[in-house]
């Protein structure tokens, strides 16, 4: 009987190391399919943010290979992009900058340690920054604002947009925030590209291109030649034709923008500071000061691409 019994006890235990066993194991699958999606997400995070650092590496080297060969619009470009930055930051066009966004937006961190920071123009708010993004951003002195993406251990980017920042924010997350930026590429304006003689004046609902242009064209002299008129002469006749052709601007503004007064956030000038300074006062939008090339006639909306354009500096 005692034998019956411990028997049975033995069996119990048995049953019992079993059960344990069988929990330990569900246990065991548990925990190795948390690790596995882990490190599936450790890896799509590193692929993620080698491959902006790679894109942006990319589109320097890009860069840098046409500013080499000396192509006039380029240096212009160059010249807009160091303008803008003292550093001599690189200057990303819509679509590079695009995809500069999409490779953003891919990286994703299950720790939640992804920095964006948008700080306004004038603001204090770079003042709280971790320090490698607050060193980025005291060096872009922009009147734009600035927006930064930093990834502690990959790589900080800061981008200085077309267009001012509205609203201070700094978040660490699992994913960058760049929806701002995104708005920013279609957001509507009104051009005005101001040369002696001939001004472009065009409604863009985006950096796809214009929704209404025109060219405005007269005659301004362009330079005085010996023999003819005094230079003072032909300082005042030239003056005249300038204030002529800005007649002629802001005379041609209300039918352009005729179904479109309302739409657009800002009025982007370049060109002649002197046709700027005449065309200025019949803008009824704020007024954004812009360094761009000449405009190509037959392609306006070539233009689009240094209006939309950002400029990049890295950490």
């Amino acid at each position: 009987m005692v034998d019956l019994l411990g028997k049975k006890k033995l069996e119990e235990e048995i049953e019992r190391l079993r059960s344990r066993v069988a929990e330990l194991e569900e246990e065991n699958g548990s925990l190795s399919l948390q690790i596995e999606r882990r490190e599936d997400k450790i890896r799509k995070l590193t692929s993620a943010s080698q491959e902006t650092s790679l894109a942006l590496k990319a589109a320097e080297q890009r860069i840098a290979a046409v500013q080499a060969r000396g192509d006039g619009k380029d240096e212009r470009q160059g010249a807009a992009a160091k303008e803008r930055s003292p550093n001599f930051s690189r200057v990303l066009k819509p679509k590079e900058i695009e995809r500069l966004l999409d490779r953003l937006e891919a990286c994703r961190s299950p720790r939640e340690d992804l920095f964006t920071a948008y700080i306004t123009p004038g603001s204090s708010a770079g003042q709280k920054l971790p320090p490698d993004v607050g060193e980025i951003v005291k060096r872009t002195d922009s009147d734009r604002g600035v927006a930064v993406f930093s990834d502690s251990f990959f790589f900080t980017l800061a981008l200085v947009p077309p267009f001012p920042l509205k609203k201070d924010e700094a978040v660490w997350a699992g994913s960058f925030r760049t929806d701002p930026l995104r708005e920013m590429l279609d957001t509507p304006v009104l051009v005005v590209a101001a040369h002696a003689g001939e001004t472009l004046l065009g409604v863009a609902l985006g950096r796809e291109g214009f929704a209404e242009h025109a060219v405005v064209k007269s005659t301004v002299k362009e330079k005085h030649t010996k023999g003819g008129w005094s230079q003072k002469r032909f300082e005042r006749l030239r003056e005249e034709d300038i204030r002529q052709h800005a007649d002629l601007v802001v005379e041609r503004l209300p039918r352009l923008l005729e179904n479109y007064r309302s739409i657009p956030a800002y009025a982007v000038v370049s060109g002649d500071p002197a046709l700027v300074k005449l065309i200025a006062p019949a803008l009824d939008h704020p007024i954004l000061e812009a360094k761009t090339g000449r405009f190509d006639r037959k392609k306006p909306d070539e233009l689009l691409e240094e209006v939309y354009e950002f400029v990049c500096l890295r950490g």
